[in-house]
C-alpha cells in the first residue's frame, strides 16, 4: 500500500458477527401502499442505529452497540415451474437515493431468479397507482414511462430516513439469510447485485458473508486510498466470494485509478468491464453484462470474456484470452489522450483492435496516458457485453 495516506485494512469482524446473522429474521407484510404486482412487501427484524443516535450517518461500531429495528424488502419469485434444486436467487443492494425498486426485481424474476430487494434508508417505496405495465427495462420504454419505473414515492419507517453503514451491511446478510431460507430458492446458487452505493455495500458484504457465489458490483465499489471514509475499501483485502465490476470512464463517483486499486487489493477478482460514456443510474440494475455475470455465478454459465493484464512492446500493445465467453466477435482499444483534471471529463476514443488466436493487440496512440482492451461478445444497448483488461494508467505529460 502507498505510504502517508490514511487508508488502511480493516478486520470485518470488528463490525459484522456472522454467526448472529447467518439465520432468517423475522418477518411481518409491509405497508400496503408499497405493494406491487408479483412482489410480496415485507417488514424485516434488522438492525438501525443506536439507541438515542439522531445522526444521519452514525459512527461506525460493532452491531452490537446497534438496536433492533426493521428494514422494508420486496420478495418475489418467478411463475415458471421451480427448477431442480430450486431457483437461483439474487440480493438487490439500491444506491444513493434510491430504494428498493419493485420493477428492477420484477425485471430479474422475468429472467428466472427469485429475488430480495431491501431499502437500506429506513423507508419504503410507494409505486405509482398506474405502475404495472410489461416487466422492459429502462432501455426499451418511452420517456413517458420511464419514470413509473426507476421514480417512485418514499416514506419512512419509525425513525426516520437515516444510514448506518454497520447496519445496513448486516441487513443485507440478513435479507440474504431469508432469501436462502425460502424453500424455493437453491442455497447454492445465490448472488448479490450492488448498484452503485450498493456496490461499495456489496465490497463488505462480501467480506463478511461467504454463502454467495458471486457478486456484481455496479459502478463503483473502487478503492480509495486517500480517503478515510468507511466506504473506502478497507475490507476489500477479505472478499470471500468473487466479485465483476462494470463502471464507466466519465463516472464521476469513481476513478480509473481507484477501480485498479481495488482489483490489486481484492483476491476474489473474477472479471471487469469498462464501458466508454456508460452514465451513472438506477439503470444499472438492467445492463445486459449484469444478468450475464449472475448467471455465471449461479448457473456456471459462461462469463464475459476474461483478458490478461495489458503487456506493451514499443507502441504495441496486446492481452492474451483467458476466456471467450460465448465467443468474442471483436475487440477495441479504448484510450484518452485528455488531461483535463477532472477525471470523468476527459474524452475517450476507441480503435480496432487485432484478434489473433489468443492474443488481442492495437498500436497505442501517440499522447495515450490511460487505455485497457475490451474484447466483445456481440451488440447490446449499452456497449456493456465485454470483458476488459486492467486499465493502464501512466503519468499525464507535463
Amino acid at each position: 500500500m502507498q505510504k502517508n495516506t490514511p487508508f488502511f485494512r480493516e478486520d470485518p469482524e470488528k463490525y459484522w458477527d456472522f454467526s448472529l446473522l447467518k439465520n432468517a429474521p423475522s418477518f411481518r407484510d409491509g405497508p400496503e401502499e408499497s405493494r406491487a404486482t408479483g412482489l410480496r412487501s415485507l417488514l424485516v427484524s434488522g438492525f438501525g442505529p443506536a439507541a438515542g443516535s439522531e445522526l444521519p450517518e452514525p459512527p461506525p461500531e460493532h452491531l452490537s452497540k446497534k438496536c433492533k429495528a426493521e428494514f422494508f424488502a420486496y420478495l418475489g419469485f418467478p411463475e415458471t415451474p421451480v427448477p431442480e434444486g430450486g431457483f437461483p436467487g439474487v440480493v438487490m443492494i439500491h444506491g444513493g437515493g434510491g430504494t428498493a425498486f419493485p420493477s428492477a426485481a420484477q425485471y430479474w424474476i422475468k429472467h428466472g431468479y427469485a429475488v430480495i430487494a431491501l431499502d437500506w434508508y429506513n423507508q419504503y417505496p410507494v409505486p405509482y397507482p398506474e405502475f404495472d405495465v410489461e416487466v422492459r427495462s429502462p432501455f426499451e420504454v418511452t420517456e413517458e414511462e420511464l419514470p413509473k419505473i426507476l421514480t417512485f414515492d418514499k416514506k419512512p419507517l419509525p425513525g426516520g430516513k437515516r444510514q448506518d453503514h454497520v447496519a445496513n451491511v448486516a441487513n443485507v446478510i440478513l435479507a440474504h439469510s431469508l432469501l436462502l431460507a425460502q424453500p424455493d430458492v437453491n442455497p447454492e446458487k445465490t448472488a448479490f447485485v450492488g448498484l452503485s452505493w450498493g456496490s461499495w455495500y456489496g465490497a463488505m458484504v462480501a467480506a463478511v458473508d461467504p454463502r454467495f457465489r458471486g457478486g456484481v458490483e455496479i459502478y463503483c465499489g473502487d478503492l480509495k486510498k486517500e480517503s478515510d471514509a468507511f466506504t473506502n475499501g478497507r475490507f476489500h483485502h477479505a472478499a470471500k466470494v468473487p466479485l465483476y465490476w462494470i463502471t464507466g470512464t466519465d463516472d464521476q463517483h469513481i476513478t480509473l485509478q481507484g477501480m485498479k486499486n481495488a482489483f490489486e487489493e481484492c483476491p476474489k477478482v473474477s472479471n471487469h468491464t469498462f464501458v466508454i460514456q456508460l452514465s451513472h443510474s438506477h439503470e444499472g440494475y438492467y445492463l445486459n453484462a449484469c444478468m450475464r455475470m449472475a448467471d455465471h455465478f449461479t448457473q456456471s454459465k459462461p462469463g464475459l470474456p476474461k483478458l490478461s493484464e495489458i503487456t506493451a512492446n514499443g507502441n504495441t500493445v496486446s492481452a492474451e484470452i483467458l476466456a471467450p465467453g460465448n465467443g468474442i466477435q471483436w475487440a477495441e482499444l479504448c484510450y484518452t489522450e485528455d488531461t483535463d483534471p477532472v477525471p470523468s471529463k476527459r474524452e475517450w476514443k476507441h480503435i480496432p483492435a487485432k484478434i489473433e488466436k489468443n492474443t488481442i493487440s492495437a498500436e497505442l496512440p501517440a499522447g495515450t496516458h490511460q487505455y485497457f482492451i475490451s474484447a466483445y461478445e456481440g451488440k447490446s444497448n449499452k456497449n456493456d457485453l465485454c470483458g476488459t483488461t486492467v486499465p493502464v494508467i501512466l503519468p499525464i505529460p507535463e
